[in-house]
């Protein structure tokens, strides 16, 4: 289980793949933490807590993708430094990128609780699901500080091309989070607080498995005394790379924020149907945000190796897999959308409807945002997260914009047709950057001996 993989050398499309199955199946597992807790609430609470939950996750969500853009965006520099072999950098990087990304988080966390009823209704959250909402997140929030230690151990680790480690430490911690969920909702009768208190604990279980793995089987990663330092040099490349990672996923859910406030407005039901289609889409997604890791990875480290035709070889491969399979999750939502929304939503007769029209009408433009994950991928491997950063406010500007237009005229439809033409707009912005430097404009791609490339 110790076993890195190396990625500058040997055959591209089977590596790829080596990398992709467990980032695949850490990010469907954790999609079950909040299907597990939906399903549980569903059953156990009733409707309004559900609907609480879904609002109580745009706010959880945005600290979540902030968190692991983060600790992304900080990784591929522990990509490079181990594609090069510079142990001792990567460990002072280490230290960095902890300290840097876990005060802002603690920071971040403080803030909110202390202006989260201010937060609630700013997006418009209905008064009779404030108090669920409200108790949710305040045990919720405490716990984003330990799903900051798992993600900057899991990220550490897949940079490395381990990435069959912590998936084997979150799946111990999705059977916990099960049994939890249960004990504490079903036989305690803790309400929406006990799903709360299962999901945090169980990310504290996960972050201490990574970390006691990393201690014993990987030394060269033990940070020491002497690596504890805050390098200048590094404070500023991790700040580029992290920060605007963390920029990038935040502009997207402060959008997803805003669309959220635009459902919470048309009625209980549009929000209990766009909840159960956003537990759809995040799982489906998890394929396409897998392969965008995969890619960054694999490109990073041939970086670092200064191997740069070859790392274009693997954006173009994954490329192609992962618009393939885009492909298939379009056709799936557009035949499949009624058994798998009536998944979360039961026998909700209102429900249903509006969110079996949602996700086939997203079903014509999914493929887009897999051919978007891979162009992701490509730009943060070669460490230019401002194309990323640009490309997602582009998109979100769109989907907000259009949303708010629409919503009247259309409903829960507004935010399907808006966040399909979002991806239209991120597709075309990014396949003309990419273009443009395969022609020599702008920046390109340096020869196989040539430079590095320079950073944005």
């Amino acid at each position: 289980m110790s076993k890195q993989i190396h990625l500058t050398s040997g055959p591209i499309t089977s590596q790829l793949i080596r990398l992709c199955l467990p980032l695949l199946a850490a990010n469907v597992l954790q999609q079950l933490y909040n299907i597990i807790n939906s399903l549980i609430v569903r059953h156990y609470i009733g409707g309004d807590a559900f609907a609480a939950l879904g609002v109580a996750e745009s706010v959880m969500n945005l600290f979540i993708y902030v968190i692991t853009g983060a600790c992304m965006g900080a990784s591929v520099l522990v990509a490079r430094f181990f594609g090069e072999r510079n142990f001792p950098r990567l460990r002072r990087q280490l230290f960095v990128s902890g300290v840097l990304i876990g005060g802002t988080t603690l920071v971040a966390v403080t803030l909110t609780q202390l202006f989260l009823p201010q937060l609630l209704r700013l997006i418009s959250t209905p008064d009779e699901l404030m108090a669920d909402t409200t108790a949710y997140l305040r045990v919720i929030l405490v716990g984003m500080l330990f799903t900051f230690a798992y993600n900057y151990l899991a990220a550490t680790l897949r940079a490395i091309g381990n990435t069959k480690a912590a998936l084997y430490f979150l799946l111990a911690s999705l059977g916990y989070n099960l049994l939890a969920a249960w004990i504490l909702v079903a036989q305690m009768k803790l309400g929406i607080v006990g799903t709360a208190l299962a999901t945090s604990s169980a990310q504290l279980l996960s972050a201490l498995l990574c970390l006691a793995y990393m201690r014993k089987k990987l030394s060269f990663l033990r940070i020491r005394k002497t690596d504890m330092h805050l390098e200048p040099m590094l404070m500023r490349l991790t700040t580029s790379y992290a920060a605007v990672a963390a920029l990038q996923q935040s502009s997207l859910y402060l959008g997803k924020l805003m669309i959220q406030s635009a459902v919470n407005g048309i009625s209980t039901d549009a929000i209990s149907a766009f909840t159960a289609t956003t537990r759809v889409e995040n799982f489906t997604q998890a394929f396409g945000i897998s392969a965008c890791e995969a890619i960054a990875i694999f490109v990073a480290q041939n970086q670092g190796a200064k191997q740069y035709r070859r790392a274009n070889r693997g954006f173009l491969q994954g490329f192609a897999i992962t618009t393939a399979i885009g492909l298939g999750f379009s056709l799936l939502l557009g035949f499949f959308a009624q058994p798998m929304v009536s998944l979360f939503l039961g026998d909700d007769l209102q429900s249903i409807p509006l969110g079996v029209s949602y996700l086939q009408l997203m079903a014509w433009f999914y493929f887009l945002s897999f051919i978007g994950h891979s162009y992701v991928g490509h730009y943060r491997g070669i460490g230019r997260m401002n194309i990323t950063f640009f490309g997602t406010t582009l998109q979100i500007v769109v989907r907000v914009i259009g949303t708010y237009l629409l919503v009247g005229a259309m409903g829960l439809d507004a935010v399907a047709l808006s966040t399909g033409l979002g991806w239209v707009v991120i597709v075309l912005f990014h396949s003309t950057v990419y273009l443009l430097e395969r022609r020599g404009i702008g920046y390109h791609l340096p020869s196989e001996d040539g430079p590095p490339p320079k950073q944005a």
